[in-house]
């Protein structure tokens, strides 16, 4: 139906009057300018993609009318053996809407996030592509080697010597130099090697970069890479300055329809009966997690997991009796969610924003609710890695020992401030089965950097804190308790 509509407003365009004065130096481009910005923003900038799609216009498309643009309308027409004016006929709409459309349909471009950082960028998804999650963000992969995307946030990097470095890496690998600029805020390189060709862009994006590396090797049916490329790199321009751009679906990564392997407890599952049966009652399914408050108003951090999926959820505060909570917020990507009950309570959490390789830290919860205590379990270990499994940056790896039912617990310093939100363990099992070899105390939590920003990005209130004083343990464990929450999920 868009295409639809924007066909229909194109041809309009078409209408337009495509004389000039001759006393101007360019009599033609007067009034192409005018039939241009007399068209809506949006289709100024679907009428570039159908430009790019059919292979006339190779730039990021932009609201305004370039000279640029107004040379790359006129070749369309001269390939056609037609006037040059600027201005196109309907009979010229018409053509550039049959050979753009199909491309674009063949594309199936939809957005897709960086799982990290949120911002978007257009891949198509009509070329079949497998998303792999990595440390730096997400690997699209089309069969065959047709199409590699790279979504990836650099943290700590800069611009400047990313981009010597990257430039550096292409020509060493034997990269042919087509193009590369380096400005304050972004650089863009592009290379060749044989029929393989390469695009590389980043972006200054908080204290790192964020940027797409893309290569293919087909500039025919049905990459067209080097028509693509323009307009995933549009995409992502617009995403990083706030320029306009259309709008489209968006993809969900594969992690996002599946769910995840954590440390809850599992949800009880359903038989399916293989004949028709008298109807009966459903038998309620449940699972437990943790969680721990964060403000005085009864705001509540959890996984996203625990409460993925709850018709009613409950929170149990320390020596209390289930509290009625609503989620407020999830953020499947990085496993956090926010619950509340109501308010005031008594005890909360300080978020700490840091943590040391090394450092000792201990975790709260209510594990195996049906076998130990519903009181909760408190214990103790070190941060073994500064990562999660594969370097996934969004993670801490610790010692202490968790169990199914401590996700969305807190994970304390010595001090009492939170540093992680434990989310899951590593299988052992699996893990013996295909490594021979049995892990002990490998358990990971989200990173208190990732929950600070997920609070305030929903504005919820929270208290900062710091290292200091260490408490022993029984004081430690006794101000988790406090503050920690048995969570149901039905």
């Amino acid at each position: 139906m868009r295409t639809r509509i924007v066909a229909l407003t194109l041809l309009a365009f078409a209408s337009l009057p495509t004389v000039a004065s001759a006393q101007r130096r360019d009599p033609y481009f007067q009034p192409a300018q005018q039939a241009f910005l007399s068209l809506k923003p949006e289709t100024r900038l679907w009428f570039q993609l159908f430009l790019t799609s059919a292979g006339h216009w190779p730039a990021v498309p932009n609201v305004g009318f370039s000279r640029r643009l107004f040379e790359a309308t006129r070749q369309y027409q001269l390939s056609r053996g037609e006037t040059p004016t600027g201005v196109l006929t309907e009979t010229q709409v018409t053509g550039i809407l049959d050979s753009g459309v199909s491309v674009l349909k063949s594309w199936r471009l939809r957005w897709v996030p960086h799982p990290t950082r949120g911002r978007l960028l257009w891949v198509p998804m009509g070329l079949d592509l497998q998303a792999t999650r990595t440390s730096l963000g997400v690997e699209m992969r089309a069969p065959r080697n047709r199409l590699l995307i790279k979504f990836n946030y650099l943290p700590f990097a800069d611009v400047r010597t990313s981009y010597e470095s990257t430039l550096r890496e292409m020509v060493g690998s034997g990269d042919h130099i087509n193009f590369k600029v380096l400005k304050a805020d972004f650089f863009v390189i592009t290379g060749n090697q044989g029929r393989y060709s390469r695009y590389v862009r980043y972006h200054n994006d908080g204290e790192g970069i964020l940027g797409f590396d893309m290569s293919w090797g087909e500039e025919e049916a049905p990459v067209y890479g080097s028509r693509l490329v323009t307009i995933v790199s549009g995409s992502f321009w617009a995403s990083m300055t706030g320029a306009p751009f259309p709008t489209t679906l968006r993809a969900s990564y594969p992690w996002e329809r599946e769910e995840p392997e954590v440390a809850s407890a599992p949800r009880e599952q359903q038989p399916r009966p293989s004949a028709p049966t008298p109807p009966e009652h459903p038998k309620a399914s449940f699972s437990t997690g943790s969680g721990f408050f964060v403000s005085k108003a009864g705001h509540i951090v959890t996984n996203a997991h625990v409460v993925n999926d709850c018709s009613t959820i409950t929170a149990r505060p320390d020596g209390a009796v289930p509290l009625p909570a609503q989620v407020l917020a999830k953020d499947k990507t990085n496993d956090l969610a926010v619950v509340k009950v109501q308010g005031p309570v008594e005890n909360t959490l300080p978020i700490r924003a840091s943590v040391r390789l090394g450092e000792g830290i201990a975790a709260f919860g209510f594990p195996h609710t049906d076998v130990l205590a519903t009181t909760g379990n408190f214990t103790l270990g070190n941060v073994t890695a500064l990562a999660g499994l594969r370097d996934d940056s969004r993670y801490l790896q610790v010692s202490a020992p968790v169990q199914s039912g401590n996700s969305g617990g807190p994970l304390i310093d010595g001090s009492g401030n939170v540093v992680g939100v434990v989310s899951a363990k590593l299988d052992a099992i699996r893990m013996a089965a295909s490594q021979g070899d049995l892990p002990q105390n490998v358990n990971f939590a989200v990173k208190a950097t990732l929950a600070a920003s997920f609070l305030d990005a929903n504005q919820v209130p929270y208290e900062t804190g710091l290292l200091g004083e260490k408490l022993d343990p029984a004081d430690l464990a006794s101000r988790a308790k406090k503050a920690s929450v048995f969570i149901v999920c039905r």
